[in-house]
């Protein structure tokens, strides 16, 4: 069974974070939407930079499927601010500074010191 497949037909936990505008963002903030929700280790390192920018080249094709996109780290309400700035990334970014909901649904760290990179769509009911 691959790392994540235990969360496949589950319920999202659920989340409290903080996005790039200073908003509360929770689970009952996504739900009846379909939403995509991509964990990834820190703004403006290369991987992190191109996966960042393939999902800004997607966005449109999500949103016209009715579906939403969320950036998740650890780094800071201001790093993603410079970040989307940067990169002209029209998602929101939210911050898990403690790694509480990382935690939560057991990423892995890469090398033991990474946060993971994994994508969850979450469907309407969560």
């Amino acid at each position: 069974m691959d790392k994540h497949e235990e969360w496949i037909g589950k319920k999202f936990p659920e989340f409290n974070l903080i996005n790039d505008y200073g908003e509360t963002l929770k689970l009952s903030g996504i739900m009846g939407q379909w939403s995509v929700l991509f964990f990834y280790p820190k703004d403006g390192s290369p991987g992190c930079t191109i996966e960042s920018c393939v999902f800004r080249d997607k966005y449109e094709e999500i949103v016209s499927a009715g579906g939403n996109l969320y950036g998740i780290s650890a780094d800071s309400m201001k790093t993603h601010q410079d970040f989307r700035k940067k990169h002209n990334l029209q998602y929101t970014l939210l911050t898990d500074s403690k790694g509480e909901l990382a935690t939560s649904m057991k990423l892995k760290r890469t090398f033991g010191i990474l946060r993971s990179r994994v994508t969850f769509i979450v469907d309407p009911e969560g």
